[in-house]
């Protein structure tokens, strides 16, 4: 899987876009850092990709889970943005 950032954009946010990216299992404080991440980043990588990253991030902010150093640096530098 590609690490780089999508070259071309993406519509825009779906208006139902709680409702098709939060998952039922995440609190409203997870699902506000996820959402803001999702949100920076929509237009700048492919949909499968952003999920992961978003993912990673609420992991390694709300859980603390530690992921490979490559991975861990990418969402720590696009963590800044948000943060």
């Amino acid at each position: 899987m590609s690490t780089e950032a999508k070259t071309g954009d993406r519509d825009a946010m779906p208006p139902d876009f709680e409702t098709t990216y939060r998952l039922s299992t995440e609190s409203t404080k997870q699902w506000d850092l996820r959402k803001r991440f999702l949100e920076k980043y929509w237009h700048q990588y492919d949909e499968d990709r952003l999920l992961c990253l978003a993912q990673c991030y609420v992991n390694m902010r709300c859980l603390g889970c530690k992921y490979s150093k490559s991975l861990n640096s990418l969402v720590d530098e696009l963590a800044k943005e948000i943060e």
